[in-house]
C-alpha cells in the first residue's frame, strides 16, 4: 500500500506507513416524531468524509522506508505549502482515491534522536460546478451639456398645475376644488410672491400654482 497527495507538480508519498488510519463518513439525517408511528428518520445529504494518520518521519532511514528519503523538517515544510495551497488528491492505493485539504497538521519531536511524529487530519472537498449566467448590460444615454449650456446636477422638479382664480372664490374653496383638502397653506406659499402679505387678497384672473 502507498499513501500519496498531489497537487500540482507537487507530490507527497508517506514515508513511513502509518499502523493505521481513519475514514470517518456520515449522512446529515434527522429524525422526527410523527403522529402514530413514533419516531422516523429522515435522509439527508452526505456530510464530508474525513480521513487522518499518525506516522513519523525518521530523521534516519532504514528498510521499512517506502520513499526516497528527506529530512523530517523537509517533509514537514511541504506538506504545510500543500495546506496552504488548498485543494489536492489523496491516493490510499487499492482503498480511495479523493479531492481533499488538510485540515490540521500536528508535529512534535521526541526523544533528541531527530524524527518528528505527526497527525494528518484531511477532509473531503467538493469543487463547485456553478453554471454559467448571462449578464445583460443596460445602457443609458445621458445628455452631455454643450458649450454654453448649464450643466444640470439634479433634474428640474415637476411644476405643480395652475388655476385661474373666479369670481367668489378664496384659497380655501381652490384648496377644496384642486386638492380636495381646505388646507390652503401650502398654495399661498407657493404663490407668495404674486398673493402678497394677505392670503384673503386674491384676484379675478390670477393664475396660481397648486403644488
Amino acid at each position: 500500500m502507498e499513501i500519496w497527495l498531489k497537487q500540482g507538480s507537487k507530490r507527497f508519498r508517506v514515508p513511513v506507513l502509518p499502523s493505521s488510519y481513519q475514514v470517518s463518513s456520515s449522512q446529515n439525517n434527522t429524525s422526527v416524531d410523527v403522529n402514530a408511528l413514533g419516531e422516523v428518520n429522515l435522509l439527508g445529504k452526505s456530510v464530508l468524509s474525513t480521513i487522518s494518520f499518525t506516522s513519523f518521519f525518521p530523521s534516519v532511514y532504514h528498510s521499512f522506508c517506502d520513499s526516497r528519503p528527506k529530512r523530517p523538517k523537509e517533509y514537514i515544510a511541504l506538506l504545510d505549502k500543500m495546506r496552504k495551497n488548498g485543494p489536492m488528491k489523496l491516493h490510499i492505493t487499492g482503498v480511495l482515491s479523493l479531492n481533499v485539504t488538510i485540515e490540521t497538521l500536528d508535529y512534535e519531536e521526541n526523544d533528541g534522536t531527530g524524527d518528528i511524529t505527526y497527525t494528518l487530519s484531511l477532509k473531503e472537498y467538493r469543487y463547485l460546478n456553478i453554471p454559467s449566467s448571462t449578464i445583460t448590460q443596460t445602457i443609458i444615454d445621458v445628455p452631455v451639456p454643450t458649450a454654453g449650456s448649464p450643466a444640470r446636477d439634479n433634474p428640474p422638479k415637476e411644476s405643480g398645475k395652475s388655476h385661474v382664480v373666479v369670481a367668489g372664490e378664496n384659497l380655501t374653496s381652490i384648496a377644496r376644488k384642486e386638492t380636495g383638502s381646505t388646507n390652503w397653506r401650502p398654495i399661498y406659499e407657493a404663490n407668495k410672491n404674486k398673493i402678497g402679505c394677505n392670503p384673503n387678497l386674491i384676484k379675478v384672473g390670477q393664475v396660481l400654482t397648486i403644488p
